[in-house]
């Protein structure tokens, strides 16, 4: 007959409460950039939808990671495909403005991805901290054992 585990097989580890409010600071500045830059940028030249495509999947992702449980895991990856999509639309933006946006667009801009990859920096050095310290909780438990 097949014996069970001695210790039950561990479940995925969820977003901690301030993954959560990193996620959820980082998609009200999402929303401010989109309406700030976006929605101008995308009235001017309507075939850049597709370019803003991944990062409107990122946004949708970090809805479900601000109202639900998200597991860390995906959340690094979700994390580090935001900082590709800030440097992305930093890039977007300075080319479909000719090079020449106005002073104020510049303003939003650098605040928005600066801000961004304050949060998604904070968030990953978040994660790490977790595991780390749930490594070291488990040695510390096996060690006593």
């Amino acid at each position: 007959m097949p014996r069970s585990h001695a210790h039950p097989i561990p479940s995925p580890q969820k977003l901690s409460p301030l993954g959560r409010v990193l996620a959820a600071l980082q998609l009200a500045k999402e929303t401010a950039t989109i309406i700030l830059l976006g929605v101008p940028l995308l009235q001017g030249r309507p075939l850049l939808v597709l370019a803003v495509l991944p990062g409107m999947v990122l946004y949708l992702f970090r809805w479900v990671m601000v109202l639900g449980s998200f597991r860390r895991r995906a959340a690094v990856a979700i994390w580090l495909l935001t900082i590709l999509d800030e440097l992305w639309g930093l890039v977007l933006y300075l080319r479909a403005t000719g090079g020449a946006p106005t002073l104020r667009q510049l303003r939003y801009l650098d605040w928005s991805y600066r801000l961004g990859l304050v949060f998604s920096l904070a968030a990953l050095a978040e994660i790490a901290y977790r595991r780390y310290r749930d490594r070291a909780g488990l040695r510390a438990l096996l060690k006593a054992a």
